[in-house]
């Protein structure tokens, strides 16, 4: 397991063991119902297992189709709820379509599978070697009972609706984020350019910058990364009635929109982030682009000093590029006002490779700032833009008293 495994993560992989383990300890009784060992018929036997074969291997693909492995996990959640009416359904009619639960597991197992790949410790796979054993020994008592299938259909029923409840509350952020992936479609072209979508870390701490055009460039970054992120959000919006409940759930760090000069908390909220192994996602300019003639605005103090707390924290410099003069961008008005709802409006993601700060930026805030400005500027190469002019330090900005 990774040092700095981040707590989303780590509820993540807890979560999908559960999944596992619940899966294997009712797959052996399913097989027997599907297959039902008692039946006459060879060809018809045959002709079931096919289906729960092929219907397994069908189910299996589908989230190796969809290119986000995190947001994949989402699909789990769903084939959950398909699985649990498939039993309901068994346990009333005594039909056991094997097609129809292959399929379900199928994308359940292959769910999991994708999102924990080349993640998982060696000493899980004994957790589910004995969660299968277990399985396999309860249906065989439910087989020697003389009643073997009502009693089966009960004991799945019950195992599926734990699942069903389990992955739900505790997957429920990749099944979001997942569900809003057709809306999002709808709306936005969204694409990512950039070496540093190669490989970008699964965990670890990281931070990830960026203009900022619109209200939506948090998820439009969120749309190209393979990992759930950590964004910083003003409290305008975290204390929406609508949307507080997901922020706090979410682990969106709230930023005041008051000028506090000293012991700011959003600070120390991203530096614990980072502590925990989280992908932090920052907009220093702290301010939504308000002219045609200024695209990226001077950066605040507060990426200066998280940087200073974590020195050696990796940084990603983005550009994002289609957000200004979207419909939630303030070109010709305010956000929402004088503009036509988005349809599939391109929206290009850059994404620099991860740099660290050099110590001698780190000493000097405005030095920081506009290094980091450069680096934000010159990821607009990667969607085939021209860099923005080199920011540089006049005399007035080298001065040391001065504070945003």
């Amino acid at each position: 397991m990774p040092e700095s495994e981040s707590p989303q993560i780590r509820w993540d992989r807890i979560s999908t063991v559960v999944v596992a383990v619940l899966v294997c300890l009712a797959l052996p009784s399913i097989v027997v119902l599907v297959f039902d060992v008692f039946a006459d018929n060879d060809s018809d036997r045959r002709r079931t297992l096919a289906g729960l074969v092929i219907g397994a291997i069908t189910g299996g693909l589908i989230p190796f189709l969809y290119w986000a492995p995190y947001r994949a996990l989402g699909l789990a959640n769903y084939a959950a709820a398909a699985w649990i009416g498939l039993t309901i359904y068994g346990v009333f009619t005594g039909h056991w379509p094997g097609w129809a639960h292959g399929i379900a597991l199928g994308i359940i197992i292959s769910a999991i599978t994708r999102a924990r790949r080349g993640a998982e410790p060696p000493e899980e796979i004994y957790w589910l070697v004995a969660a299968g054993l277990v399985g396999a020994g309860v249906a065989w008592a439910f087989i020697t009972s003389g009643r073997p299938f009502a009693s089966m259909g009960y004991y799945v029923l019950v195992v599926a609706a734990i699942l069903c409840v389990w992955v739900w509350l505790r997957l429920f952020r990749p099944a979001f984020e997942m569900t809003l992936e057709p809306i999002v479609w709808l709306l936005y072209k969204v694409y990512g350019r950039g070496p540093g979508l190669k490989g970008f870390p699964r965990t670890g701490a990281c931070v990830v910058i960026a203009n900022h055009a619109c209200w939506l460039d948090p998820l439009f970054l969120a749309k190209v990364l393979p990992r759930p992120v950590t964004p910083m959000m003003t409290s305008r919006f975290y204390e929406l009635p609508l949307l507080r409940l997901l922020m706090v759930s979410f682990g969106v760090i709230k930023v005041s929109e008051k000028a506090i000069k000293k012991d700011i908390p959003e600070i120390r909220d991203a530096i614990a982030a980072l502590d925990r192994g989280e992908c932090l996602v920052i907009f220093p300019e702290g301010y939504l682009r308000r002219t045609e003639e200024q695209p990226l605005r001077r950066f605040g103090q507060g990426i200066w000093q998280i940087l200073q707390a974590r020195p050696n924290t990796p940084v990603y410099a983005c550009w994002i590029e289609g957000g200004w003069g979207s419909y939630t961008s303030y070109l010709h008005g305010l956000p929402t006002k004088n503009k036509k709802i988005d349809f599939r409006r391109p929206l290009g993601v850059a994404v620099s490779s991860a740099t660290t700060i050099p110590q001698e930026f780190l000493i000097d805030h405005m030095q920081t700032r506009f290094h980091l400005m450069n680096l934000v500027g010159a990821a607009r190469t990667h969607l085939d833009l021209s860099p923005l002019s080199t920011f540089e330090l006049s005399v007035k900005d080298a001065t040391p008293e001065e504070v945003e």
